[in-house]
């Protein structure tokens, strides 16, 4: 006998089904909240145009000088995007819900990495996108103020020898002013397929240099333990990047406007519901991307 479907009992499913949401949505560890710097957005777009260097320390002789932060056009805009699912009505009336739980958590996961593609996406296309000083994030020719030309883009594959040239190259970065960031970089991002060298380079103690046969008594590895080791299937192939993101400002940028919320469309007189004899769960959610400092990221296409 096939179970009478009331408005309470529909109800209940949504409030079982949304407190699933919930968990597998919190309990997620995606990697977008450890590449930016989030914030909560309050309107339809927000203004970064403050991004740059802060005036370093000096000696306090006379009076203060203020030290204007150099303004930028950057915005950044809130974006909306959705998830949803399809459950035809027999599903409730023949008592098979425990086979929807699995696709709630799933989906609960695709919005909790969902901001992963939009932030990973950005280091992808920094090679043209261009950042807050209107050049390509990853470019040769960074300039502002007294920083002189400075380089942020390379085309080395992954390598002992390239990986240690893009840690060096970040941390010569000059300010506006002519000063030391001070920067030291903590993560090198991949893709899957260079998984496996990465791990290599960041976690052996020693390293055959290429060509070398002395497997016996390898060289020392400078980059053991140097950086934390980040995977993201959104990288391209052969890219990678060395990034800095322990700062308060991140090398991106991210802004929820509204966090993914959970609804559905289960009324049984609703029009959609009498003519599909279905009914829809799904996720919506609105926020936008984009780049931060370029000098907390040195990014290679791996084209050499």
């Amino acid at each position: 006998m096939a179970r009478l479907v009331t408005r309470d009992f529909l109800e209940a499913s949504f409030t079982g089904f949304r407190a699933l949401f919930e968990r597998g949505f919190q309990g997620a560890d995606p990697l977008y909240a450890k590449l930016s710097t989030v914030v909560d957005s309050s309107n339809s777009k927000e203004s970064w145009n403050w991004l740059g260097a802060v005036p370093a320390m000096r000696e306090w002789t006379d009076e203060r000088v203020p030290g204007a932060l150099r303004t930028n056009d950057y915005e950044i805009a809130n974006r909306r995007f959705e998830a949803s699912i399809e459950v035809d009505r027999e599903t409730f009336e023949d008592d098979r819900l425990a086979q929807l739980k699995p696709r709630i958590e799933e989906l609960a996961l695709r919005a909790a990495s969902h901001p992963d593609e939009l932030v990973v996406g950005l280091l992808a296309n920094g090679f043209t996108d261009t950042g807050y000083d209107g050049k390509a994030f990853f470019a040769d020719d960074h300039k502002q103020g007294e920083s002189g030309t400075q380089v942020n883009k390379m085309a080395d594959k992954l390598g002992s020898t390239s990986l240690k040239l893009a840690i060096e190259t970040m941390m010569a970065f000059r300010d506006d002013h002519g000063k030391p960031f001070g920067l030291l970089p903590d993560t090198l991002l991949v893709g899957p397929d260079n998984y496996f060298t990465a791990r290599e380079l960041l976690n052996s103690t020693g390293i055959v240099l290429s060509g070398g046969t002395d497997l016996e008594k390898p060289d020392g590895n400078g980059l053991s333990g140097m950086l934390n080791l980040q995977v993201s299937p959104w990288v391209p192939a052969n890219h990678w990047f060395v990034l800095a993101t322990q700062y308060p400002v991140r090398p991106l940028l991210f802004q929820w406007r509204v966090r993914p919320e959970f609804s559905a469309v289960t009324r049984p007189d609703d029009e959609y519901v009498f003519s599909a004899d279905a009914y829809k769960f799904g996720v919506r959610s609105r926020c936008g991307a984009g780049y931060g400092l370029w000098q907390m990221a040195v990014g290679s296409d791996g084209s050499a």
